[in-house]
């Protein structure tokens, strides 16, 4: 079978999950394009080479989607046939007053203040990242999505720190 007919998760070979070995994933990236590389396929005919550049770009994208968790939970949701409404808003009233607080905390903050903050909002996406594994093996596709958003809003945050004091953004 095409690797163009198969999800993202066939490709690689992984199992369908909130958190995927990113190492496993690197490995399988560079197997993959060794395999389908255009490069490779120099003296095929134009149609084979059409195939190789369609398949390598689907696997650049299923590479890019997996690595990141928004993108891989905002795909599961989407291979799932979970409609995501973009003019539905973000409704969790509580969440959204701490996303103001934080603002002003990272807003105000002093340098010597950045990591702890930082560790605080990491936490609270691991906390987060344990429920929607719940929510992905339950299938309650909504609170997914709601919980990605507020993911979303943190790497926000964490991206705002960063600007403020020049830090790498990674989580």
């Amino acid at each position: 079978m095409s690797p163009l007919n198969l999800t993202y998760f066939e490709i690689f070979d992984v199992e369908i999950n909130i958190s995927i070995d990113l190492n496993d994933l690197d490995s399988k990236y560079l197997k993959l394009q060794s395999k389908f590389h255009p490069d490779k396929f120099v003296n095929a005919s134009s149609i084979e080479k059409s195939m190789a550049v369609r398949i390598s770009t689907h696997i650049n994208d299923g590479y890019k989607t997996l690595k990141d968790l928004v993108s891989r939970v905002d795909y599961i949701l989407k291979i799932n046939n979970f409609i995501i409404d973009e003019n539905k808003t973000f409704k969790n009233s509580k969440f959204l007053v701490e996303q103001m607080e934080l603002t002003e905390i990272i807003k105000d903050s002093e340098k010597s203040k950045y990591d702890a903050i930082r560790m605080d909002i990491k936490n609270k996406i691991s906390l987060l990242i344990i429920e929607m594994k719940n929510n992905l093996f339950n299938k309650d596709f909504d609170i997914l999505h709601q919980n990605n958003s507020m993911i979303k809003f943190y790497k926000k945050n964490i991206n705002q720190l960063s600007m403020k004091h020049g830090f790498n953004t990674d989580i």
